[in-house]
């Protein structure tokens, strides 16, 4: 489901937020990740701001601008965490200023559509390789860790993971050829 037209009452339905918010769920943790270099905080940060968002839906006036908006509260909740971290800790980093630039900011929220992309094209794998490919590459364990956790032999999981690299491959080929396409003409 695709969300860059969002019809207002969508926009005020709970299974339609709840979609989007498990779309965007995890290229907003990454985003809010590669600020404060902690996944658990991360991830409190981005369902505190989804919350915030949820709770906010009804002032706000462009669906459409719904994902801008959420990368903006947690930008906002990354950059207080941080202060109450430095407060805390009572040590100013010296890359402070860079941290907050608006170059930082939108090279992270690239970042952070690339996995996005990246998630999409794992939930088209085979159900088992999307599943090996998220336990080795979203959520970082070993090969014998998701072998053990899927109660499969560690070459099955490595075939799984060499199967979905070769289709993973096929798909971001047909997506670099067509950027080529468009970019030309």
């Amino acid at each position: 489901m695709g969300f860059s037209h969002i019809d207002d009452s969508l926009f005020k339905d709970e299974v339609f937020v709840e979609s989007f918010f498990k779309k965007y769920y995890p290229s907003l943790c990454f985003f809010a990740q590669r600020f404060v270099k902690n996944r658990e905080a991360a991830e409190d940060i981005v369902g505190e701001a989804l919350m915030k968002v949820w709770e906010k839906r009804e002032k706000l006036d462009n669906p459409a601008g719904l994902k801008n908006y959420c990368y903006t509260v947690v930008r906002h909740d990354c950059v207080h965490w941080l202060k109450s971290r430095q407060r805390s800790n009572a040590t100013g980093s010296p890359e402070e200023h860079t941290l907050y630039s608006e170059e930082t900011v939108l090279h992270n929220i690239i970042r952070a559509e690339v996995v996005e992309q990246l998630h999409a094209a794992i939930q088209q794998l085979p159900p088992k390789s999307s599943q090996v490919f998220s336990k080795l590459y979203i959520e970082g364990k070993s090969v014998a860790e998701t072998a053990k956790e899927l109660q499969l032999t560690v070459s099955t999981i490595k075939s799984h993971k060499r199967n979905g690299l070769a289709i993973l491959r096929a798909m971001i080929t047909r997506m670099l050829v067509a950027v080529v396409i468009l970019i030309t003409f």
